[in-house]
Formats: structure tokens, C-alpha cells, sequence
């Protein structure tokens, strides 16, 4: 959806209520006795239940729950969020709304952030799979002042594990290529999770969570991926030299380097404690990419956060 689409849709308070109330009775109410039958009360703006006559307000279950913020706000955020492939900062977002207080425009984004990789971790990658990991870089608040190593298992840096569905193209599709540059497969889905370690024990935890097991994964030698077979039906592995990186591995490496231009673009700097937040909002809108105008994200977003799961 486009700016003056959103405007024109979204034009006050009053419409964002009235929209959100119709997604939420389209996509199912129910009450807390379990019955599904509520009916609306125009002068409390709240629906009540016909079987025990208790009460659900428009934002109860939802993302917005116990927010003071208006309706317009959680609507535009969503838009300024999932409109662009690039991001908004939470100071961005807080400038374009005019709200005083920063820190209820930052919790708000950090709550649509969470509930992206939600909704993404209802869904488990399948097929053929490349696998990587990378280092990204963080602000460690409990360092600060201290000496910190350098490399690879330094405190300025989270270990990442990003997995591709990546499909070996045929020949014939090869040969119709109209951009020779392009890697030789197809791309699918994607999931970036942050690692409390590089261990084979938590490699091999995340990865059976979030890949199908009758799945194909394809990565380097490296150790941490050595008991992959305990958790993937196949694993190919192969000794890759940095050079041939890209070409043996393209997509992992392409959305590993896309992700840290973004963010170091429109963040600067991001807290230890917040980088898997800023991955969910990256992935969510990377594997929707291919959405039409008559499946919009931000619909599908609404619905995300209306699912009645937040405090469950």
C-alpha cells in the first residue's frame, strides 16, 4: 500500500477503529468462556458475550493491548514498517507522528518487531537449504569501559544463523536467464536467529526448529555443523575457500550482507539485547517480498497482531 493509499484509507482516528474492528470480527472473536457468539455495543465501543455478558475491547488480545497510543499510530507504524524494503528507526517513526515521548513510540515498534518473527516461526523451511553463520556487530552496554577481545567470539559481536531455501535451477532455466550475474538458483524463504553460542548443541537445536527434517542443507565445513545429521535427514558439506563463498553459498551471503547495510544504515548502532528484533522486521518483509496489491502486508500484518496470541 502506498502513502495516498494509506491516507485515504486511514484518514483519522474513527476509520482505524471501524477497520480494525471488522478485521477482527472477519477473522473470529472469542470470549473468554470459550463462546464465539459477541455482538458489538456501539455506546461502550466494545463487543460483550452472549453466553456469561463479559466484555472485550478492540484492542484486548491484540499487539495494541493496554497501549495508550491511538489506533492511527499502531496503523501508520505498521505501514511505515512494511511499505519499503528498507526500515524506520523508532526516533524516524516518533518525528513522522509528532508524539512528545519516545519511549512508548519504541515500544510499540519493538512489539511489531517481536510479533514479525512470531508469525515467522509458525512456518519451518523445506527443500534444498544453504547455512551460514555471521558475526554482527552490537552495542554491549555491560562491557562498556572493559576490554574487549577482537575476532570471532568477541563481546562487540552476535553470532547469527542464517538459513536459505536455495533450489539448484535446471539447465533450461539457466539458459533464459536474462541476468547473467544472477546465481544459478532459485531463492525462498529465509530465517535469521541469533545464537547464544556457536556450539554444535545450539546450531543444532535452532536448526531443528526452524528446518523440515526430510530437508537437503548445504553448508561448509566448518565444526559447529558436524552433528547437523542428528536433526536434518541430509547434510552436504564441503571445504568452500573465501573466494568461492558466493558462488557456492549466493544467497546466504547476498542477505547477509544486505541485512548489515541496512541496519548499520538506519540504526547506527543496535543494543545486545535488541538484534533479534531488527532480524524478525528484516526476514518478515524479505519473505513476503513477492505479495501483490490484492494480498497486502500490511493486512497481513494487522492480522498477525490481532491473532489474540500476545499474552498467551
Amino acid at each position: 500500500m502506498k502513502l495516498l493509499d494509506f491516507i485515504k484509507k486511514f484518514p483519522d482516528e474513527q476509520s482505524c477503529r471501524l477497520y480494525l474492528r471488522n478485521k477482527r470480527e472477519q477473522e473470529g472473536l472469542t470470549c473468554k468462556c470459550g463462546c464465539k457468539k459477541l455482538y458489538w455495543l456501539e455506546a461502550k465501543s466494545c463487543w460483550q458475550c452472549s453466553s456469561c455478558n463479559s466484555r472485550k475491547n478492540l484492542k484486548a488480545g491484540t499487539i495494541m493491548e493496554k497501549s495508550k497510543l491511538p489506533i492511527y499510530y499502531w496503523f501508520m507504524t505498521i505501514h511505515l514498517l512494511t511499505s519499503t524494503k528498507k526500515s524506520f528507526s523508532a526516533l524516524a517513526i516518533q518525528n513522522q507522528l509528532g508524539h512528545k515521548r519516545y519511549e512508548p513510540i519504541w515500544f510499540m515498534v519493538r512489539k511489531i518487531r517481536i510479533k514479525m518473527g512470531q508469525r515467522d516461526a509458525q512456518y519451518k523451511l523445506s527443500g534444498t537449504i544453504e547455512i551460514d553463520e555471521a558475526f554482527f556487530e552490537v552495542v554491549n552496554m555491560e562491557m562498556r569501559g572493559q576490554k574487549l577481545k577482537r575476532g570471532r567470539g568477541s563481546q562487540r559481536q552476535l553470532p547469527v544463523l542464517i538459513m536459505v531455501e536455495s533450489v539448484p535451477l535446471s539447465e533450461e532455466e539457466i539458459s533464459k536467464k536474462t541476468n547473467k550475474h544472477k546465481p544459478d538458483r532459485k531463492v525462498g524463504n529465509v530465517k535469521m536467529i541469533v545464537l547464544s553460542d556457536t556450539s554444535k548443541k545450539s546450531i543444532n537445536y535452532e536448526v531443528m526448529n526452524a528446518i523440515d527434517f526430510n530437508s537437503t542443507v548445504e553448508s561448509d565445513a566448518w565444526r559447529g555443523y558436524a552433528n547437523l545429521k542428528q536433526v536434518i535427514e541430509t547434510h552436504k558439506s564441503s571445504v568452500i575457500p573465501k573466494k568461492q563463498a558466493h558462488k557456492k553459498l549466493p544467497w546466504v551471503h547476498t542477505f547477509i550482507s544486505n541485512c548489515k547495510r541496512l541496519l548499520l544504515g538506519v540504526n547506527h548502532s543496535i543494543g545486545k539485547d535488541y538484534l533479534q528484533s531488527y532480524l524478525n522486521e528484516y526476514v518478515y518483509k524479505l519473505n513476503r517480498r513477492y505479495l501483490g496489491e490484492e494480498d497486502d502486508i500490511f493486512d497481513r500484518m494487522l492480522v498477525a497482531g490481532i491473532d489474540g496470541s500476545w499474552n498467551k
